[in-house]
């Protein structure tokens, strides 16, 4: 069987039930000892179901992506949060001060650092 889109398989399957429901086709079929009408059903139920699990993933992917925005969001937030500490301890403290120092040391280390890939939307 060639590969096939999923447009092409619904597409197919659609053709096929158009195909048995046609009269003069269904009423040869079941002269010949073949009645399509549970297969017509069973085709149409499937077709629905693919509507639905398309429905699902398409309300899940609109779930992730609003999840990795609230992360990225979250995040660089806290990430703000954490600079701003540095900054606080910094005026209480001088900037000379060893903690300080080392404070500034942390995201100078991490730059250099060879940087994960990030998710992305």
């Amino acid at each position: 069987m060639p590969d096939l889109t999923d447009a092409d398989k619904k597409s197919f399957i659609d053709k096929i039930i158009g195909t048995l429901n046609e009269p003069a086709i269904k009423a040869r079929l079941i002269a010949g000892q073949w009645d399509p009408t549970l297969r017509v059903t069973a085709l149409a139920n499937g077709v629905t179901s693919v509507t639905q699990d398309e429905g699902i993933i398409s309300g899940l992917e609109s779930t992730l992506t609003t999840a990795m925005d609230t992360r990225r969001s979250d995040l660089d937030n806290n990430y703000t949060l954490a600079s701003a500490t540095v900054s606080s301890i910094e005026g209480a403290l001088k900037k000379d001060d060893p903690l300080v120092v080392d404070l500034h040391q942390f995201r100078g280390a991490l730059s250099k650092a060879t940087k994960p890939a990030t998710p992305t939307s």
